[in-house]
């Protein structure tokens, strides 16, 4: 690759015939680089703002990792000066007090504190589970009584209202014990936590791990805390909240602790999956580990590392030809298949003088996996093995420049290397609804894939005013070696089809007479020989790009009074390599409690609204595609009705391309007016708290989404037969000329029935509908994209998950968590290309009294026209309803303890530097002792509820309208309906 200069424009080339334009990609100085102008101005500015507010602001004395920093109000929203606060955790103990302006800042290790404030003529106020998060400046206000009595307020954060933008209600937090709900396989725990915010399925949940984008998650062992949709319209974050899952690692201790953990589960303990008949053994292993402590006085550090070995089975349940070549036999079978998932992960974090703190943490992990891509109608022959390796670097510098002002800067490397690779080079073979069979089409897979992540944020405390800004730059280097398509890929409409031409094969008969012979389908319909499609690639397998986003924003939450709080901020993005290069989004919000009187010491309700405009970023891959498929780096045919004669489906090599020179190549391009996908999203809720019971927040989400993305091929035939372009060739096209629109009513309540039990939930009413399903998702009439309007693929239009965490007694500890989905949906086609688009996705039409019998099928769907005319209706995209699920998983555990206690914690002086008498602490209360040894049991699918997956869509297909595999939604082990794992840890 050759990157150089020419004045105003970068240009960035892969070695190629300059002339073709595809493998180009531009930064022009006039449409790159005015975000970069914009964000110098924006931090100029902000900066100039630091500089003279700490001009008037003395500079704090006690420093530490971050700082947690807010105001300290009386009920009439005035401030308090000099307020004692105390915070408190199983490590730290700081005070601070309140200045003039009732403003406080305390620089405290990242962790989970229990605060206490307390003011001359006001009650003292406790809250627990304060959590101040490791480079970034925590936010907090807190509302002090009017004391008429001694009463002291124990709550939990989680039940106070509030009207700060990070007191929503709606969020799900998990931390402490709550984080054991979750599974220990960091593949599950990924699929629960993607459910858990991937409400709307146009919008993918995003991972954001310790405030890095694109990260994987980190062994459970090592996470602190998670956040779903916690402050859901910030102009800090590139997406809605409801989809954004916030990961924060723990940072080292200041005594030495550490943990050793495993889980082994085998297919004696099992259910096993009603779909593969007898299976041989297979095991599942889970083994982790963690160590940290402190390094000298002003440093830390923690190790952690898992490791996840599954050797277990593919199910293949598909319909294949009988050695005879004469009959239909089912082949359900079993493959053995492995996996292996390694993290290891250092994290280093120190204080710099009085000022600075500075983390750094590096991450490798490794994903290998043998006799992967088969199972259900795909035959072993498809296998391919994979081994993908992932470091990460990230440093992150908080710098204080004074209680009221922070800036906040980081930097992420991630450098991931694919090598992936199938066990067979013949031609693949697709039968559509019956098997899939030949090498793998997407053979070899060398990627090399860098990206760098470069981010800032200032953060100002001014009078009632928390002021962020700051922005976030990614670049994306992508070079690989893919020869996807290479082998060939043979598509015959029916198993029929393939029968006959099977038949004609072993019998030595030309592909004249094969295509000739015709005879019924096991629906009555005629049905001849031949494959309808060759698809083969030929050319150059390599290409690189770089790309890169830009994000800037700034918001200010400003409260404005002591019942009312009002957000309003903007962010501009810009992505280069795509014809869109500037997207504004503002985001406003407000959060307004109401009290029953005047008299009332705290909220009834809380109520928040918000509006934000969001945008989508469009991947690397398909930036990728559109250079490497472009008909000159590479040649993709598509050959209709190949002659058998030539290309024998059969053949243990890929079929040759020395004869397609007169067929003109398909081409991928990206369409020049393309646009950045675009959710404008809304939101109203409302929030109740019961004390220390627990809190309900129930809200109403609405979106709109423009500009989705989808695949179009725009020279597809128009219905007279004739191109749109001259030629026969096929253009595929990325496009963003989708429409999306959706709402959901989520209830959210957190209960804390006792210190003994707590329980969460989270239910879901929605409905979705979209005409586009994703930028490699092809539309099924190019020429008129509102043909596929319907509800959209993946989504349950009711969903409950729930979960609850219990100590019975006698130091055991129960979790649970369940997910139950309603009725999903399955797009029904027929098997075949009907508008000569190349594109086997076509949907039959709706059976009238005209339909011939030779094009109806009947069905438990209804009754269908497989090849329709022009002039009938098309049956709606995702027609068929699939069965919905219940899913539960249970953990228990056995805690056996020994050693010396650590010292109780000491009681915080009062406001005024009084001391009191500390409290008698309860037994249950006191620090554990430094030893525990865990025993337990689990059980993934608990209840072994039986969950099928969406069945065959294929109308030609055997197996249509039927399940021939389960959902894998949650569960670890596709081998197996019920898993049982047995586990043991030491913590000290």
């Amino acid at each position: 690759m050759t990157i150089f200069a020419d004045g105003l424009t970068v240009r960035v080339h892969d070695g190629l015939n300059q002339q073709t334009g595809q493998h180009w990609l531009e930064f022009n100085k006039g449409n790159f680089m005015r975000p970069l102008r914009a964000v110098r101005a924006v931090l100029m500015v902000c900066f100039c703002v630091a500089l003279r507010l700490s001009a008037q602001t003395s500079v704090g004395s006690t420093v530490a990792a971050t700082t947690l920093s807010g105001l300290v109000l009386d009920p009439s929203g005035a401030a308090i000066p000099n307020a004692a606060l105390h915070l408190h955790s199983a490590s730290t103990d700081r005070d601070a007090t309140s200045d003039g302006a009732g403003h406080f800042a305390v620089s405290v290790p990242a962790a989970t504190y229990d605060l206490t404030v307390s003011a001359d003529g006001f009650r003292p106020l406790t809250r627990s589970g304060v959590n101040v998060v490791s480079g970034r400046n925590t936010a907090l206000n807190v509302t002090l009584k009017i004391a008429t009595d001694s009463e002291e307020v124990d709550v939990s954060v989680d039940s106070v209202l509030s009207t700060d933008q990070a007191s929503n209600k709606s969020a799900l937090v998990f931390s402490g014990d709550k984080l054991d709900q979750f599974s220990d396989d960091p593949a599950v725990m990924t699929e629960q936590l993607n459910a858990l915010g991937g409400i709307d399925p146009s919008e993918p949940p995003q991972l954001y791990v310790d405030g890095f984008s694109g990260g994987a998650l980190p062994p459970k062992e090592s996470i602190r805390e998670i956040r779903i949709n916690q402050n859901p319209f910030s102009s800090m974050y590139d997406s809605f909240g409801l989809g954004r899952i916030e990961i924060f690692t723990k940072p080292g201790a200041n005594k030495l602790h550490g943990d050793i953990a495993g889980n082994w589960g085998s297919s004696a303990l099992n259910a096993r999956n009603p779909f593969a008949g007898a299976q041989p053994e297979y095991l599942n292993s889970y083994s982790s580990a963690d160590l940290n402590g402190p390094i000298g006085k002003a440093s830390s550090f923690f190790f952690s590392g898992n490791r996840v070995a599954l050797a277990t089975n593919a199910a293949i349940n598909a319909t294949t030809l009988a050695p005879d070549n004469v009959s239909a036999v089912s082949d359900v079978a079993v493959v053995a298949a492995t996996s292996l998932n390694q993290t290891y992960s250092l994290r280093f974090d120190r204080q710099f003088g009085a000022t600075d703190t500075f983390i750094a943490k590096y991450i490798f992990a490794q994903a290998k996996l043998t006799n992967a891509g088969i199972g259900q109608l795909v035959l072993p022959s498809e296998a391919y093995n994979s081994d993908t390796r992932t470091q990460t670097l990230q440093v992150t510098d908080t710098h204080i420049f004074n209680p009221k002002i922070v800036l906040d800067s980081a930097f992420q490397y991630v450098r991931t290397r694919l090598r992936q690779d199938a066990v067979s080079t013949a031609p693949a073979r697709v039968v559509q609804g019956a098997f899939s069979d030949g090498g793998n089409p997407a053979q070899a897979l060398h990627d090399d894939l860098d990206r760098f992540e470069f981010r800032g944020e200032l953060s100002i405390v001014h009078d009632k005013h928390f002021i962020r800004t700051g922005g976030r730059y990614r670049l994306t280097r992508d070079a690989n070696l893919a020869t996807a398509g290479y082998n060939g890929q043979f598509t015959f409409p029916s198993f029929t089809a393939f029968q006959i031409t099977e038949q004609g094969v072993a019998l030595g008969e030309s592909d004249a007479t094969i295509r000739a012979t015709c005879r019924t389908d096991s629906s009555g319909n005629p049905v001849c020989g031949g494959a309808t499609q060759l698809a083969i690639t030929a050319g150059q397998p390599s290409a690189s790009l770089i790309t890169g986003d830009l994000g800037v924003y700034a918001e200010d939450e400003w409260k404005r009074s002591a019942n009312l709080t009002l957000n309003y901020g903007f962010r501009v993005e810009s992505q280069s390599a795509i014809p869109d290069h500037l997207d504004f989004g503002p985001r406003v919000g407000f959060a307004y409690s109401l009290k029953r009187n005047a008299k009332a010491k705290d909220p009834l309700l809380v109520f928040r609204g918000g509006f934000g405009i969001f945008y989508q970023r469009f991947a690397s891959a398909n930036i990728l595609t559109s250079i490497r498929q472009n008909g000159v780096t590479q040649q993709s045919y598509q050959l209709a009705n190949p002659s058998s004669d030539t290309y024998s489906p059969n053949s243990a090599a890929a079929p040759s391309v020395a004869g397609l020179s007169a067929v003109t190549p398909t081409i991928y391009e990206i369409d020049p007016h393309l646009r950045s996908p675009t959710q404008m999203q809304g939101m109203f809720s409302g929030e109740h708290s019961f004390g220390k019971y627990g809190s309900l927040s129930v809200a109403y989400y609405r979106s709109r989404g423009t500009h989705q993305l989808d695949s179009v091929n725009i020279n597809a035939p128009l219905p007279n037969g004739s191109y749109p372009l001259g030629s026969a060739q096929n253009v595929y096209q990325f496009s963003s000329g989708g429409i999306r629109n959706g709402q959901t009513l989520g209830f959210n309540p957190n209960i804390n029935v006792s210190k003994r039990l707590s329980m969460w939930a989270f239910a879901g009413i929605q409905h979705q509908e979209s005409d586009a399903f994703g930028a490699t998702s092809f539309v099924s009439n190019s020429h008129n994209l509102s043909a596929d309007a319907g509800p959209f693929t993946g989504y349950y239009p009711r969903q409950l998950f729930a979960g609850f965490n219990a100590k019975p007694g006698w130091d055991t500890q129960l979790n649970y968590f369940m997910a139950v989905r309603s009725h999903t949906y399955f797009n029904i086609t027929t098997g075949a290309d009907n508008n000569s688009d190349s594109i086997y996705n076509d949907r039959p039409a709706f059976a009238t009294a005209a339909t011939p019998a030779a094009s109806l099928v009947k069905t438990a769907y209804g009754n269908f026209d497989i090849n329709p005319q022009p002039g009938e209706t098309i049956i709606p995209v995702n027609y068929g309803n699939a069965p919905g699920m219940v899913y539960t998983e249970m953990y228990f555990n056995k805690n056996f303890r020994w050693g010396p206690r650590p010292p109780a914690p000491v009681a915080p002086p009062a406001a005024g530097g009084t001391t009191t008498p500390a409290k008698p602490v309860a037994k249950e209360d006191l620090p554990p002792p430094r030893y525990r040894l865990q025993i337990g049991i689990g059980a993934d699918n608990l209840l072994n509820h039986f969950n099928r997956a969406a069945p065959v869509g294929i109308l030609t297909s055997p197996e249509f309208g039927q399940s021939i595999s389960l959902n894998y939604a949650f569960t670890g082990n596709p081998a197996a309906n019920r898993s049982v794992l047995l586990r043991t840890a030491f913590f000290f």
